[in-house]
């Protein structure tokens, strides 16, 4: 098509300037024979029509594409034919030499046909200050520590300023969807009157006929908590909260493409809420001209309802029995408890990153949260209590494997086996001592040990009793068995002992 100005340029330069048809084709950048039909006709504008051609795709080839599109009619959606995977099946079936857009628009033309792709409309929406936020969740991709994983995306947005929330978790289990709200609802500094939701199985339970739902007893209990009201979209209808399936996209896109390399989860997640402020600050809201998101945000941010002192507890209840390997057992992994407490029933809450175990109220054990399975997070520490009675574990025990000590550890214990022929023995009596004095003292009074040149655990816990100013000479006890130290009684050989017997007897007689 050439354009008007360009059109109105040749009139121009012929009837003005008096210019040749050739050097008018040379300034406008059109050709000679273009100019000659410009000036011959009265027409301020000209439009190429393309000629029509026929498509790659053959009548038989398209009568095959309509059988396989109702077909699809009767199988669930996750297992119709795309068409990406009906190019394969012609290349394969019917040497099809064409291309894949070829075959994308012969689908397109003969879903039209068959009347299976029909254009919705829809309502533009309007959503007050603080009247409401959508909540979804969506999947990208990650490096963790040098690992690629697959995280779950919570994005959680305010629909009336537009203002982004996301955080990334390893699963969409209900504590997680919670963890994400509440930390929302804390950045925000409040909550909407109501919040829009797909039917996800973590809020509800059963669906009912008509509009009405069976919900999750512990999602009930957090919008209680924090004043608002749920609602859900229609069945297979996610498009009634388009606003934040948009936002998951955009977050999808703009952030973790390309592919995210972290160290941690949690480094991860605060570069991600820091894209989320800055998207907020630079963004034009779609619906207010001159104001950003952020702008929008601090109008709205009055209009929310205000925080319960107390956040919500979002953890996942449940009650184990401590096996004899001192383990309780939590979402299909162990995690170790001190040792007193095989046997007994103790309560489990599992936090989004944490799992802790309390015993008649009592916390007895807190640990770094997993999500495989038959994976076994132990403390050493819980199993001190049996290293005194059982030394030889310390060699194979799965709890002391990766145990990480101070450099002097594995120093003092080399040092207690040149010594000793028994020194893994001492050496576990060592890490007894843990069990009752702080890391910090038992290293103080070790490097102190290797100093004087005493080596034994009844010498370290001298040394900590010094320390902590207890009222014992410990200086002269330590004094004395050095002493005693330099001295090694050797043992007699039983012909000895056969000779004091027969002097006895030839003086009895």
């Amino acid at each position: 098509m050439t354009g008007v100005d360009k059109i109105g340029k040749v009139r121009e330069l012929k009837y003005l300037q008096g210019l040749s048809n050739r050097e008018i084709g040379r300034r406008v950048g059109l050709s000679k024979t273009t100019v000659k039909k410009i000036l011959r006709s009265d027409k301020t504008k000209f439009t190429y029509h393309r000629n029509v051609v026929n498509q790659p795709v053959t009548e038989q080839i398209k009568e095959k594409v309509k059988n396989w599109l109702k077909d699809n009619q009767s199988v669930k959606k996750k297992n119709r034919l795309t068409a990406r995977r009906m190019e394969t099946l012609l290349i394969a079936q019917d040497n099809y030499a064409g291309s894949y857009e070829s075959v994308a628009k012969c689908v397109r033309d003969v879903s039209v046909e068959l009347g299976l792709e029909k254009q919705e409309v829809y309502i533009p929406l309007y959503f007050g200050p603080g009247e409401a936020f959508q909540f979804d969740w969506g999947e990208v991709d990650a490096y963790i520590d040098g690992k690629l994983v697959t995280l779950q995306l919570a994005v959680l947005e305010l629909c009336y300023s537009r203002r982004v929330f996301a955080r990334v978790y390893p699963c969409q289990k209900q504590e997680l969807m919670l963890d994400a709200h509440r930390r929302a609802f804390e950045h925000f500094g409040g909550v909407c009157g109501r919040g829009i939701y797909d039917n996800l199985k973590t809020a509800v339970k059963h669906m009912l006929k008509g509009n009405h739902r069976n919900l999750q007893e512990k999602f009930v209990r957090f919008c209680s908590h924090y004043l608002y009201k749920p609602d859900f979209c229609s069945p297979a209808k996610g498009n009634e909260k388009g606003r934040v399936e948009g936002s998951v996209g955009f977050v999808r896109r703009n952030f973790f493409v390309p592919v995210l390399r972290a160290k941690t989860l949690d480094e991860l997640n605060d570069r991600l809420l820091s894209f989320c402020i800055s998207s907020a600050r630079e963004m034009e809201h779609p619906d207010t001209a001159g104001k950003t998101r952020y702008d929008m945000y601090l109008e709205e941010q009055d209009t929310l309802i205000g925080l319960h002192k107390y956040g919500f507890e979002c953890c996942r209840e449940t009650f184990s029995v401590i096996d004899p390997c001192s383990r309780l057992y939590f979402d299909n992994n162990r995690y170790s408890v001190p040792m007193e407490y095989v046997g007994k029933p103790v309560m489990v809450k599992g936090y989004a990153a944490e799992v802790v175990a309390s015993y008649e109220g009592v916390e007895i054990a807190r640990h770094g949260r997993v999500f495989g399975r038959k994976e076994q997070v132990f403390n050493p520490i819980h199993y001190l209590g049996i290293l005194a009675k059982k030394p030889g574990a310390l060699k194979n025990g799965l709890p002391f494997r990766d145990w990480k000590l101070p450099e002097v550890f594995p120093i003092y214990r080399r040092l207690l086996n040149e010594r000793y022929s028994d020194g893994d023995k001492y050496f576990a009596k060592t890490l007894v001592l843990l069990k009752d004095w702080p890391l910090k003292d038992v290293v103080g009074a070790i490097n102190k040990a290797i100093e004087m040149g005493i080596l034994g655990d009844s010498y370290l816990l001298n040394l900590l009793r010094q320390g902590k100013g207890c009222e014992e000479k410990t200086d002269n006890e330590i004094a004395i068995k050095i002493e005693l130290a330099k001295y090694i009684a050797q043992q007699q050989p039983a012909e000895y002992y056969d000779k004091i017997l027969r002097n006895k007897s030839k003086l009895m007689n």
